[in-house]
């Protein structure tokens, strides 16, 4: 028999273990979790303690030759994975020692489990036997391989039968191209290298074109730049930040300025392994940015295979914004969404100094859209008509710059579907089908269209379509607070209260309104009592009506008529012109049913309808209009409202 020693396959040091065959890392005989790339690092370390092991090897065992990848920040990058879990650091090191410039040295002893020996078939040995029985021994022997050799043909063959479901089941989950995995993707916000703060935005700028060109990809979930940003200088584990976004993958990288204008690089990152799966370094000059995105997204694609190929849309504006327009844009975008004059005139003011910056920015003048929509329609509706004026000629705007903006429709959409312009849900929604015909992958379209669902009925869709928008930005308040209405009028009030718990910055009086409303259909008045009074406490003026309309409704179901007429006539005045007026005549209708004034809570509820509020399965089931069942004009209600709800569903 002749031996072959096999490399020691456990090998130990300290408390640690590491298995080469399993490919784990043990402590105290417990697994840490440790991926691919420092495993081997730790591996190659540790098969030569004392040696030094210098940048260049590990560099070529972590990476094909013919991988383009940004070698330094990836090889430091998992060496601080490493040890992280190992509990160690290059400043007083005990287990790994950095040579500066050169590479590592694993500084402990290291002990291994006893080499296992592996033997290997020698030439058979001479068999001495006299020649006239050598055709018997050769016949014997040919059997016997025959037998052995049939054995292992069966064995295999038994072997691929019984696991071919699990291999077809691979198959099918994995499209035969373990690439095609990757479902979902972010693009982590670029690291600015420049060392000065003032260039951030040229990094943020890149991200977000590079999220927008990668939002084409058709079989591709890509996650909005709004939720991708929060990890924006906030040291988070990526296993950790894949777990919040629900990503299988992640673009990483960094941009700085070069003599020659933007130095960029870029990385594509597979969550379950941490592998590096394609990588690039690019230096272009400036106007040149936009091809550069469109250049990375069309890598990324091809990386995560032809399936996720991105598809063919009309080409968008490739004007190269001025830096410090951008800027003002980003600081503006959590605010120009968000319904209180303290945010619109924050969005307002930033918009506005970015488009005269540079009168050719189309998205900030689609932005400035909608803070235009909302400042007449929520903060200032006295002054409606001058500010829908200007939203639309911000939206001319925004369409002339770029025919192709996908926010432009989302804008447009949303100024459309608004007491001002009649509440046009056909134009509204074809709008928002139109911009994600653009953009499939643009989260506020699907949250907006999600919007227009749950006001007239359509709760199937709504919940689809919000559900989607979350999927695409897991952080978007307003997507949430849709979520948690969309429940509330199926009637599930406490699954509601369970979502739209933390959304109340969203839009501070409709959310005590609507949490008000779900407690009081649960029974639980005195909570919805405090949650009222508690922000008539923050907003005494109620310039709206909904927190006084939601105290008529309280009142009228404690059986309080003079209360709760008196807090009906001042709702009704103060919130005449507001854009959620409809809510205020919902819950003006609720309260006079539960009064047993029948007219006026039919008129309340036909104002509340033709205002924005056809919301047929919330009047068929909400136990506040039970007084009305059997009123004649009530059922004809229903019925005209059940014919538009049909007319909906299959239109809209």
């Amino acid at each position: 028999m002749s031996h072959s020693v096999v490399p020691p396959q456990v090998l130990r040091f300290g408390t640690f273990e590491a298995d080469r065959r399993s490919g784990e890392l043990r402590k105290h005989g417990r697994r840490i979790k440790l991926q691919d790339q420092p495993f081997q690092i730790l591996l190659t370390l540790l098969d030569r303690p004392g040696e030094l092991v210098t940048r260049e090897e590990l560099g070529l065992k972590l990476w094909p030759q013919d991988t383009f990848v940004d070698f330094d920040h990836g090889l430091n990058n998992a060496m601080n994975r490493l040890r992280e879990v190992l509990g160690d650091s290059a400043e007083a090191p005990r287990f790994i020692e950095t040579l500066p410039k050169r590479g590592y040295r694993f500084i402990t002893d290291v002990k291994t489990a006893a080499p296992e020996v592996a033997e290997l078939p020698s030439d058979p040995a001479p068999v001495k036997a006299d020649r006239g029985s050598e055709p018997a021994l050769l016949e014997r022997t040919h059997r016997g391989r025959t037998w052995w050799l049939l054995a292992v043909v069966f064995a295999v063959a038994l072997g691929v039968i019984s696991s071919w479901p699990r291999l077809e089941r691979l198959r099918r989950l994995t499209g035969g191209n373990a690439s095609t995995r990757i479902q979902s993707i972010a693009v982590l916000p670029l690291e600015n290298l420049s060392g000065d703060p003032s260039q951030d935005y040229l990094a943020d700028a890149i991200t977000d074109g590079l999220t927008t060109s990668l939002a084409q990809m058709a079989s591709v979930r890509v996650i909005s730049r709004t939720s991708a940003m929060r990890y924006r200088d906030v040291k988070t584990a990526l296993p950790e930040i894949a777990e919040q976004l629900h990503v299988d993958a992640v673009v990483k990288g960094s941009a700085s300025r070069s003599p020659t204008g933007i130095s960029v690089t870029a990385r594509l990152i597979s969550v379950s392994s941490g592998r590096q799966l394609w990588g690039q370094s690019y230096d272009v000059a400036t106007d040149d940015i936009p091809n550069l995105q469109t250049d990375i997204a069309a890598a990324v694609a091809k990386e995560i295979g032809t399936a996720a190929a991105p598809q063919p849309v009309a080409r968008r504006s490739t004007h190269a914004v001025k830096p410090a327009a951008y800027d003002l844009y980003l600081r503006a975008e959590p605010y120009y969404g968000v319904a209180t004059r303290e945010a619109t005139d924050r969005a307002v003011r930033l918009l506005e100094s970015a488009t005269a910056i540079d009168p050719e920015f189309a998205t900030a003048y689609a932005a400035l859209t909608s803070a235009y929509r909302i400042r007449g329609s929520t903060v200032e509706p006295e002054h409606a008509e001058e500010w829908v004026g200007k939203a639309m000629g911000t939206l001319q705007t925004a369409l002339s710059l770029d025919p192709n903006l996908s926010e432009a429709y989302v804008s447009r959409g949303f100024l459309l579907w608004s007491r001002s312009n009649g509440w046009a849900h056909e134009r509204a929604v074809d709008d928002y089908r139109h911009a994600l015909s653009l953009n499939l992958n643009l989260a506020e379209a699907h949250h907006q269209l999600a919007n227009i669902y749950n006001h007239v009925g359509l709760l199937e869709k709504a919940e689809s379509e919000s559900h989607k928008a979350l999927e695409l930005d897991p952080f978007n308040m307003g997507a949430r607070f849709r979520v948690g209405i969309n429940l509330l009028y199926q009637g599930k009030y406490e699954q509601s209260l369970a979502v739209i718990r933390d959304s109340k910055k969203f839009n501070p009086s409709l959310w005590v309104f609507q949490t008000s409303f779900a407690l009081q259909h649960l029974r639980r008045t005195d909570e919805a009592h405090t949650a009222v009074e508690a922000m008539l406490v923050e907003k005494p003026d109620d310039r709206d009506g909904m927190l006084t309309a939601m105290q008529a409704l309280l009142a009228a179901d404690a059986g309080h008529t003079r209360e709760a007429e008196g807090r009906i006539d001042k709702a009704l005045e103060k919130g005449k012109a507001f854009q959620h007026f409809h809510h205020v005549m919902y819950a003006v209708a609720s309260a006079y049913a539960l009064l047993h004034k029948q007219e006026e809570a039919l008129h309340y509820l036909q104002m509340a309808a033709d205002d924005g509020f056809p919301c047929y399965p919330l009047f068929e089931h909400d136990p506040n209009l039970d007084s009305l069942r059997k009123n004649p004009g009530f059922v004809a209600f229903m019925d005209r409202q059940k014919k538009q709800w049909t007319y909906f569903h299959s239109h809209l």
